[in-house]
């Protein structure tokens, strides 16, 4: 045996020492990325609720600004519906129980930008300013 040869025992203790020195290091380094990379998708949900049955707006992306609510029970179902005047929508959650259409024409003009969002959904950057919405039956 060389004189630099550790025995078989002691090397192979050596690598199981580099090998958990190895894994705590990497198991730290995970931990620290997770902290900086934020919050996780379902903490933006929490933040964005609405309430069932209802279709709500906000004046900026990213559900920024005071939301405002349209009740199902208020809009109806397979009409076009012009959000009030201040109530342009850059974000939005669909929480009616229907698919909604979303329209940047305030009369539903499928010649301007138009997109029909399923329940459940949450908008946080449309596109474009939303002005009329549609709640569809099936």
């Amino acid at each position: 045996m060389p004189a630099y040869a550790l025995p078989r025992t002691a090397s192979g203790r050596l690598r199981s020492r580099w090998s958990l020195a190895l894994g705590l290091v990497l198991t730290a380094v995970l931990s620290l990325a997770a902290l900086l990379a934020g919050p996780p998708a379902d903490a933006e949900v929490s933040r964005t609720s609405c309430p069932a049955g209802s279709f709500c707006v906000w004046p900026e992306t990213g559900f920024g600004g005071q939301s405002r609510e349209l009740a199902l029970r208020t809009t109806g179902v397979e009409r076009c519906v012009t959000l009030e005047t201040g109530w342009e929508a850059e974000s939005f959650a669909n929480n009616t129980g229907h698919p909604v259409t979303v329209y940047q024409d305030p009369h539903c003009d499928e010649e301007a930008d138009f997109d029909t969002h399923p329940s459940g959904s949450q908008t946080p950057q449309a596109g474009y300013v939303a002005r009329a919405i549609q709640v569809w039956s099936h």
